[in-house]
């Protein structure tokens, strides 16, 4: 019970806001409680991780320590934060809304608590634990790499719907803007390692494919960060900032971001698309990786065209909204039958 089965908790939670978004602009009744039964798959996975992952701990101490040295796998620890922060961001614009989570103030501040201590603590003694491993090499820098900045441009925005429904609403601007200038250059710092790579080593094993499209996710995340950042600013500002001119800054920061992450995407495409003709992908673990980015994609461009006409959008909303979903429910059906198998509890060479 490694880290990388928590992936299924935050794509699920990905794909249960998304959900709720394509309810909201298209008024499909069906669609909010099948949302609300996402949101719910999302906490039942991560709670089942975590009960089966301290048991890990406690029966298999050197194991943990192993992985939190490993140039790789050590990575994955960022996806428990991020389902944390996710199932926060799920339960204010899901589950709330549909008045399924009557305790949602006491839920989300605990999720909140998790993701903010302990996804204080991991990544800290991740980069010393790699810093005086001898196992590191430039060539380990592959996308998943990108889970870290992930974690926190998830966890600021969570923390910004928080605030947005009036809970700690004088404290979270202050740790927000923190946090999110930190991982901005945890990203750049990480992008300019895994662009290295690509320059100057041969690709990756096909089974570690997937994971080129974690390299979406901190772009479009970061663009929730910072939306969500202005929304929060103009209910309470606290910092007395000219908010006109924040919101052009974001606006145009944002766009930025956007058009840069239609380059990245169309190099993912070139990339995956070589990996099928000439290598094949074979199913992981991994494969989750595919899910959580393009549900992101749909939540980011929700604050990018919110006041664009639905005219020309609409093809494109539910393209994405159905590719997320088919690839949520193939990720699904083969992980079931992976841990029926057993093959699930293996783990991939390149990840050894």
């Amino acid at each position: 019970m490694e880290p990388r089965w928590v992936m299924s908790s935050m794509a699920t939670g990905a794909v249960s806001i998304l959900t709720m978004i394509i309810w909201a602009k298209f008024n499909l009744m069906f669609l909010k409680y099948f949302a609300g039964i996402l949101s719910f798959l999302a906490i039942i996975f991560f709670v089942l991780f975590i009960i089966l992952f301290i048991l890990r701990i406690i029966k298999f101490p050197g194991e943990v320590k192993k992985d939190l040295s490993h140039p790789i796998a050590a990575n994955f620890f960022a996806g428990i934060f991020i389902s944390a922060a996710i199932i926060v961001a799920a339960i204010w614009n899901v589950l709330e809304p549909l008045w399924w989570c009557h305790n949602a103030v006491l839920v989300s501040k605990i999720f909140y608590i998790i993701a903010l201590i302990l996804g204080t603590i991991i990544p800290v003694l991740v980069p010393f634990m790699l810093t005086i491993s001898e196992k590191v090499d430039s060539k380990h820098a592959i996308w998943i790499w990108f889970l870290p900045p992930v974690w926190i441009f998830v966890l600021v925005f969570a923390w910004n719907f928080m605030a947005l429904h009036g809970i700690w609403q004088n404290f979270i601007p202050f740790i927000s803007i923190f946090y999110m200038w930190m991982a901005f250059i945890l990203y750049f710092l990480v992008l300019s390692m895994v662009y290295s790579r690509l320059k100057f080593h041969s690709l990756p094993a096909p089974e570690v494919a997937p994971s080129f499209v974690i390299g979406l996710a901190p772009i479009w995340v970061s663009i929730v960060a910072l939306n969500t950042f202005d929304l929060v600013l103009k209910k309470n500002n606290i910092f007395n900032w000219d908010l006109n001119f924040i919101h052009s800054f974001v606006s145009l920061f944002s766009s930025m971001l956007a058009w840069f992450g239609f380059w990245w995407f169309i190099l993912t495409i070139l990339i995956l698309w070589y990996y099928l003709v000439k290598k094949s992908i074979p199913y992981t673990l991994g494969w989750w990786a595919l899910v959580f980015p393009v549900a992101a994609f749909w939540i980011w461009l929700k604050f990018i065209v919110l006041d664009l006409s639905c005219t020309w959008l609409c093809p494109v909303i539910l393209f994405i909204w159905w590719l997320s979903l088919v690839l949520w429910f193939i990720v699904f059906y083969k992980t079931l039958v992976w841990i029926i198998t057993k093959k699930a509890f293996e783990r991939p060479k390149v990840v050894k």
